[in-house]
């Protein structure tokens, strides 16, 4: 069988400027669970092609009879769900078919809409949870129902992802490239138990399994001992170390020379100074918080059981135990107006935080807050990983958080800025004139807007 990536960074090209390319996890792991069941098994990973020429000469060499495409379910561009990365998935299902294979695929794309996937000639369309449907469809066998079954609870018994199957040397030379180092992806859970209404769950819902302290360590030090060890860690999870009591036996497992990470967090999990600590001892360079809004009233909307007291103590607690910060932020969530916004960047001048990511609020199926907006939704996706266009009738028009958005990156890159000798700081640098000269024309449009609010 031939299992498949079809996640193609060229089709982002805020992915391609960022030069973070991830070798595709949840493929991985199927991948090495067939071949651990004896099962005859190739790997195809679109990341890094920059057209669909190598997958139809893949079909030609191997000449598989069946054909796995399978969407990396903690990749957070997959996730996206965009138009040009389901349009090549489904070139893909069409290139199988006519070359005589049987085809699956999976992935959060086809969970939420398995229509075009269907109609492009899929013999499977698997809905949620994926490792046991392949498994069953590699055997010749009917893949199980994805109604009523229940997501994988041992973690553990999961494989090693197969690392030998995927070009690392590419991803490391791509990575220090642009970065000087290489971050290689990892997962030590699934699923998220919070209930933040515009965070979609495709895959695995509202639930929360993970992988023991132990098991993770061991994965990290076979890493290292591997002939392409990596310099630090992207934990993949929604959410890193949710039980303060995992976090320090990890802490303890891998005391002494811990790896390098960075991970997701909430605010109200970081705002204990235990827990802050231990996730220094245990390796963390950087977290990154959903902080996404500076107005208690939108994160209220949101059911983001946060508030931005919340947010301020844990970037003090960051701080103070030297981990660099970074905020998600979102623009245009209903009910946000001028003066909301205006709390955001206020959040921002006031905390400085070392990185953030702004984006417009993007309404995904299976959401409370797609079902909110869904009468006024314009279209349903975008084309392209952050392309930020407002898909459902906001209180300002496109242009005002076009501009909202710059202001926020202009204003953090001066705030933030500390003079550096690294590729890092010589980026920042650079990019400084560039903000100055735009920063009055972002300010004045987003002020003009406000007034006629």
């Amino acid at each position: 069988m031939l299992i498949v990536s079809p996640y193609r960074m060229a089709l982002d090209p805020a992915e391609v400027a960022s030069g973070r390319p991830y070798p595709p996890l949840g493929t991985l792991v199927s991948a090495a669970e067939l071949r651990a069941r004896g099962l005859p098994v190739a790997l195809f990973d679109a990341t890094m092609q920059p057209d669909g020429k190598a997958f139809a000469l893949a079909l030609s060499g191997h000449r598989p009879r069946r054909v796995a495409i399978v969407s990396d379910p903690h990749s957070v561009p997959v996730k996206m769900c965009t138009t040009a990365q389901r349009s090549a998935a489904l070139e893909m299902v069409a290139q199988a078919r006519a070359s005589g294979a049987e085809v699956l695929v999976a992935g959060p794309d086809p969970t939420d809409h398995p229509e075009p996937y269907e109609a492009a000639g899929a013999s499977v369309v698997v809905r949620g949870e994926h490792d046991d449907a392949v498994v069953a469809f590699a055997l010749g066998e009917a893949p199980p129902e994805r109604s009523g079954r229940p997501n994988r609870t041992d973690l553990n018994a999961l494989p090693d992802p197969a690392w030998s199957m995927v070009d690392l040397p590419a991803y490391a030379a791509r990575w220090r490239a642009q970065h000087g180092r290489w971050e290689l992806n990892l997962s030590t859970a699934r699923g998220c138990p919070y209930r933040c209404n515009w965070c979609a769950k495709p895959t695995w819902g509202r639930s929360y399994q993970y992988a023991s302290p132990e098991r993770v360590a061991r994965q990290i030090e076979a890493l290292r001992a591997g002939p392409t060890p990596p310099d630090g860690l992207w934990f993949t999870d929604d959410i890193f170390a949710v039980k303060p009591a995992w976090l320090r036996a990890f802490r303890d497992r891998v005391a002494g020379t811990p790896l390098p990470f960075r991970c997701n967090t909430r605010a109200d999990l970081v705002r204990e100074g235990a827990y802050v600590s231990d996730l220094a001892a245990a390796g963390c360079t950087e977290v990154w918080m959903g902080a996404e809004s500076g107005s208690d009233s939108v994160l209220a909307a949101m059911d983001k059981d946060q508030t931005r007291a919340d947010i301020e103590l844990a970037t003090q607690r960051l701080r103070g135990a030297g981990i660099r910060v970074g905020f998600f932020l979102q623009l245009g969530y209903p009910g946000e107006g001028y003066q909301e916004a205006l709390a955001t960047l206020d959040m921002v001048r006031r905390l400085r935080p070392d990185e953030i990511g702004v984006s417009v609020s993007y309404p995904l199926p299976g959401t409370p807050f797609h079902e909110a907006v869904r009468a006024s939704l314009t279209r349903t996706h975008w084309a392209s990983a952050m392309d930020n266009e407002v898909l459902f009738a906001g209180a300002f028009p496109q242009p005002f958080y076009a501009a909202m958005r710059e202001l926020l990156r202009a204003e953090h890159a001066w705030l933030s800025f500390r003079p550096s000798l690294d590729r890092r700081g010589l980026r920042r640098a650079s990019a400084l004139p560039w903000h100055a000269a735009r920063w009055p024309l972002h300010r004045a449009r987003t002020a003009w807007y406000g007034r006629q609010s």
